[in-house]
């Protein structure tokens, strides 16, 4: 039992220690976003308020996300072992191909991989965010920027981050056998990745990318989804790779020049504080969840 008890630990202290840098990066990552978006704003420059509401919400997500991840991999590789099925090898990893090559195949499998994995699960859970009243009410922090801007990229409750981040991280470790020390590899490089591209597609940087909208998210593609028009309502869903929404339906591609205004109607906005922010959401889904709301 002993032994047993100090893997498990080795393993969560293992795969918590190579995430850690997707805890502490987005403070040095965000600069260059945030002088871009001040040289050259998609349409004003955000204030200093506009961040800093946004880094505020920002820490209580990635504080809870990370635990979180950590305890959802433990969780679907211990699953994983008593499944009727046997879980996929990680594709390129340990290859034999061995040197560069095989180094690169490694890490972007370490990066991708995982990503159309979140992605695929992302793409519902988003459109359940937005169809459903109790779920609504939490993503609606997420909407509620009208100055959207760099520091959204994680401008969202931290329960809402608990379910995304559990199950995007417990289904990639029911389909692949891959050990806690490489799991962790793989959150901290497709991290790192996903957060500098949810940076720069959530930024007020004036940057046009035709050829590559239906490739990754890009800022266009994305305010759309932020879009107070209503005719943009329900576009756009993909965290990651356009090809979700274009497969369902959802996509809709920007045109030259195009960037809209964000945010939410005026009765649809919460609190600008803190602590409100975190605890409306609980009431106003609770609420609805029971029909008095």
């Amino acid at each position: 039992m002993m032994a047993a008890s100090q893997t498990l630990g080795e393993a969560m202290a293992g795969a918590a220690q190579a995430a850690l840098p997707a805890f502490f990066a987005p403070l040095i990552f965000l600069i260059p976003f945030i002088v871009m978006e001040q040289l050259r704003p998609a349409v004003r420059r955000p204030r200093a308020g506009d961040y800093g509401f946004n880094i505020l919400i920002s820490v209580t997500a990635i504080v809870v996300a990370i635990p979180v991840g950590v305890f959802a991999g433990i969780a679907s590789a211990w699953i994983g072992h008593h499944l009727p099925w046997h879980r996929l090898a990680f594709p390129f990893l340990d290859s034999q191909a061995g040197g560069l090559l095989g180094g690169i195949a490694e890490v972007l499998s370490l990066i991708f991989v995982p990503l159309l994995i979140h992605d695929c699960w992302f793409y519902w859970s988003h459109r359940l965010e937005h169809k459903i009243g109790p779920l609504w009410e939490f993503h609606k922090l997420h909407h509620g920027d009208r100055a959207m801007n760099c520091t959204a990229f994680a401008r969202d409750h931290f329960l809402q981050n608990t379910w995304r981040a559990f199950f995007s991280i417990f289904t990639a470790g029911l389909i692949f056998d891959l050990p806690a020390i490489d799991a962790g590899r793989a959150a901290a490089y497709s991290g790192l990745f996903f957060m500098c591209l949810s940076m720069f597609y959530h930024s007020a940087i004036r940057v046009e990318l035709p050829y590559l909208d239906r490739v990754f998210v890009t800022p266009q593609v994305h305010r759309i989804h932020h879009s107070l028009d209503s005719r943009h309502f329900n576009r756009n869903f993909a965290d990651i790779f356009p090809l979700f929404d274009i497969v369902f339906g959802t996509f809709q591609k920007p045109q030259p020049g195009q960037f809209e205004e964000t945010g939410l109607p005026d009765g649809e906005l919460g609190s600008h504080r803190i602590v409100p922010a975190m605890i409306d959401p609980v009431s106003r889904g609770w609420a609805r969840l029971f029909g008095r709301g």
